[in-house]
Order: structure tokens, then C-alpha cells, then sequence
């Protein structure tokens, strides 16, 4: 039996949002209908080439899930149920956005098995939505939240972003506060990354608008985690904030790098030994799974040496860590044998703790980019770690938790390590 995750795309929208990259279509909505048709059909399809599946979590996302009817929502997950088994306490989460929700929805979504919401807030400033190219407002954002605890859903998460042109230290931090008092059971605070081909981004890249230069970024990420952190919500993430229990299970298969499964136009799998992804075409899609063909292309070729650094780039935005145990059970050496380099900067810096049935905790000291925090070569060699050496060469015991972790500071300058270790794997 093949084990792993569902991620279903809708690519619908009501308008392209100025910021995203994602696959997703405006004014599409006369295809719905003959997409949720080819969707049932792939479920079938992909059920019957892998065998039994079991799926412990369940994401739709998109584009704009709730812009489907509650009977269509019902619909898929009842194939679901028919072609794989959806474990008793399977995690299914949906995506929203606030100026599509209807009440009558919301309720059959819940009754159909969704049992997770995360709403695409974004911003509790009107003006600041307006210029994110959202369609809702403020109030409407509220009210979505208290629609969804009407419907019974007691698993709510609220996307919200920072790092917005004209965004203040004061708005972002209101923003934040009004979500509290919401009480949702996550939070997802993401800083805005312009990206090419958007309109966000031709506006950033022209210089037609301005983005917060980096220090107020800092200072609005530093007060919005102490501000989560009082009330109760740990980081678990890089951008993801949680009560006790209320991870959100089907990001962390991604970050451990478990199997998943994608299905519809855009989405992409890692199931079965393989990568593949569906080409962002809902029209081609349409028609490849009418004629019973599977409408995908391979992606990378999965190499270990690919494999290895994915599971060290996803794993280290976990405040949890890398599974030392799983990573030499599965490529055989440790970190230090494989970026022997880069682990001996790290421990030069005094920002490795080994601890062997412990966590391994990767300590920055401060967040600046100066040569006392990011990788320096002429130093390296300095360094007093052995790769070579019995107590650091052997695995860990069966019975023995070992993970690689980054503090929280580190998380903040991650990716210069990442960037060492590419470079590195690179040299040979």
C-alpha cells in the first residue's frame, strides 16, 4: 500500500491577486463544471496505476477552492473515500478567500469531511488589500471568521503577510492583533517576496512602488513573534505559528519530504518513487483525462544527491529539524561527511551542538550577514570537527532521536548555509 498525501488544485479565481505566481484563471467559472468531472475521473485513474493508497491528510488549493459549490466539494472527497482510504483522523484542509464564503458552503463543506480552513486574509487594511489586488475588504475578512465558527470549524488558520509597500511597523502589528483576537488555531505570516511576471512585481522592479527597507522588516517580524509567542502560538515553521496540536500536518510532509500525490492542472507530486507535475493547462488536462491519459511530464531526475540536499532545504525550515536517523538511513552518511566544509564553518562559529540521542541545534548568533554569522572560507579551516571521527561517523540508535535544527535566529540567515552547501555539492 502506497502511503502519503492528496494536494488537489483548483485554478479558479475571481481575479489574478497583483502578487501571485501560482497557477490560477479569472473569469473561468463556465469550467468548473467539466473541471470537477476530469478531477473525479484523475482520482480514479491515478488510484488504479498506484494500487491502495492511503492518505493521511487531504489540501485543496488553488487559485480559490471555495469558489466550488459544497456539493462539488463533496463530491471529490466521496471519490476520494471510493478509490483510497483516508486514515480515521486524516487532516483535510481547505483554502478560501474571504469575498467568496457563503454560509450554506461552509456547512457542507464540513459535512462533506473538511475539517481545516485557511483563509487568505492577508491584511486587515483596506488600502493595503487594494494594493495586494484582493476583493475583500477588512470587514469581510471578520466576518469569513465568523462564518467559519458558525459552520462548526474549529481548525481555522489565517494567512497573513508583511514586508507590503507602504506597510508600516504599526499597521503590520494591528494587523496581527486583530487576527488574535480571532482566535485562530494558526497563523501564517508570510513577508511578500516580489516575483517575476506579476504585477507586484513589475510595480517593485520598475521602482513605481517601494518595499520596507530591511531593518523595519526585522523589527516587524522580531515584535510579531513576541506578540504570537504571548499568546500562546510557538513557531514551527519558518513563516508558520501554531497552538499546541495544531500544526498543520499536510505542510509538514512537504517539509519532511513524505510522499505526495498532486492532482489537477498545476500541481505537482512526489508519489511512488517518482516527480512528476501536471503542466499548468486546464484546458489540456481537460482533455488528456477525457481520453483516459494522464496529463503529466517528469520533473528532475530525483537523484540521491538531489534528494539529500531537498531533504536538508525543506527539513531546516522545521524549528524541529532535520531527522538525523531518517537521513543516513536513507543516504547513508551524515551531513558533516557529505558538506564537510560548510558543517566545519558552522562549527567554527560555535553554532553546531552535537548531542547524540538530543536535538542538534545550529545556533546563529545575531541576524546580520556579517562575516562573524555567514559561511567564510579562509576560516574554515580552523575548524576542530573530524568528519572523520567514530562518535560523529556512526547512526544513531534505533531507540535515539537525533535531529539537525536551527535556532530561531538561524532560521532568519538559513539560506546562506543552503547556498554553501549547493555550492560545495557542486565542487565535489
Amino acid at each position: 500500500m502506497e502511503k502519503g498525501s492528496v494536494y488537489i488544485h483548483v485554478p479558479f479565481c475571481v481575479q489574478k491577486c497583483a502578487y501571485c505566481d501560482f497557477y490560477s484563471l479569472a473569469g473561468m467559472s463556465d469550467s468548473m463544471a467539466g473541471y470537477v468531472d476530469a478531477l473525479c475521473r484523475e482520482i480514479w485513474m491515478q488510484a488504479a496505476r498506484f494500487g491502495e493508497i492511503r492518505a493521511e491528510t487531504v489540501y485543496i488549493g488553488g487559485g480559490t477552492p471555495s469558489l466550488l459549490e459544497g456539493k462539488d466539494i463533496s463530491r471529490i472527497l466521496s471519490v476520494l473515500r471510493e478509490c483510497m482510504e483516508l486514515s480515521p483522523a486524516c487532516e483535510i484542509t481547505m483554502e478560501g478567500n474571504p469575498g467568496t464564503l457563503r454560509e450554506a458552503a461552509l456547512e457542507e463543506y464540513r459535512k462533506a469531511g473538511v475539517n481545516r480552513f485557511s483563509l487568505g486574509v492577508q491584511s486587515f487594511s483596506d488600502c493595503l488589500l487594494r494594493t495586494l489586488g484582493r476583493i475583500h475588504t477588512a470587514a469581510q475578512a471578520a466576518e469569513a471568521v465568523r462564518m467559519l465558527r458558525r459552520a462548526g470549524f474549529s481548525n481555522v488558520n489565517l494567512d497573513i503577510m508583511y514586508g507590503l509597500p507602504g506597510q508600516t511597523e504599526s499597521s503590520f502589528l494591528e494587523t496581527v492583533g486583530t487576527a488574535l483576537t480571532m482566535s485562530p488555531e494558526h497563523l501564517s505570516c508570510y513577508s511578500l517576496i516580489p516575483e517575476e511576471g506579476t504585477e507586484m512585481g513589475r510595480r517593485v522592479f520598475s521602482g513605481e512602488v517601494q518595499l520596507p527597507q530591511e531593518e523595519v522588516l526585522l523589527r516587524m517580524e522580531e515584535e510579531m513573534r513576541g506578540l504570537l509567542k504571548q499568546n500562546g502560538y510557538e513557531r514551527y515553521e519558518v513563516s508558520n505559528y501554531a497552538l499546541a496540536g495544531k500544526e498543520c500536518r499536510h505542510n509538514l510532509v512537504y517539509w519532511e519530504c513524505e510522499p505526495y500525490l498532486g492532482l489537477g492542472p498545476g500541481a505537482h507530486s512526489d508519489f511512488g518513487g517518482r516527480r512528476f507535475s501536471h503542466p499548468a493547462n486546464l484546458r489540456g488536462w481537460m482533455q488528456a483525462i477525457n481520453k483516459k491519459e494522464l496529463f503529466e511530464e517528469p520533473e528532475d531526475d530525483g537523484s540521491p544527491e538531489k534528494r539529500r540536499f531537498d531533504r536538508m532545504m525543506m527539513g531546516l525550515r522545521m524549528v524541529r529539524g532535520v531527522d538525523l536517523n531518517r537521513f543516513v538511513r536513507d543516504f547513508g552518511r551524515r551531513p558533516e561527511e557529505i558538506w564537510p566544509d560548510t558543517v566545519r564553518e558552522m562549527r567554527r562559529l560555535s553554532m553546531i551542538r552535537d548531542e547524540l540521542g538530543s536535538t542538534r541545534s545550529v545556533e546563529l548568533s545575531n541576524l546580520s550577514t556579517d562575516e562573524e554569522t555567514m559561511p567564510n572560507d579562509q576560516n574554515a579551516a580552523t575548524s576542530e570537527l573530524d568528519p572523520t571521527r567514530s562518535d560523529r561517523m556512526q547512526s544513531p540508535g534505533p531507540d535515539k532521536e537525533e535531529r539537525l535544527a536551527l535556532t530561531e535566529k538561524g532560521m532568519d540567515v538559513m539560506n546562506a548555509w543552503l547556498v554553501r552547501m549547493m555550492e560545495e555539492e557542486e565542487k565535489g
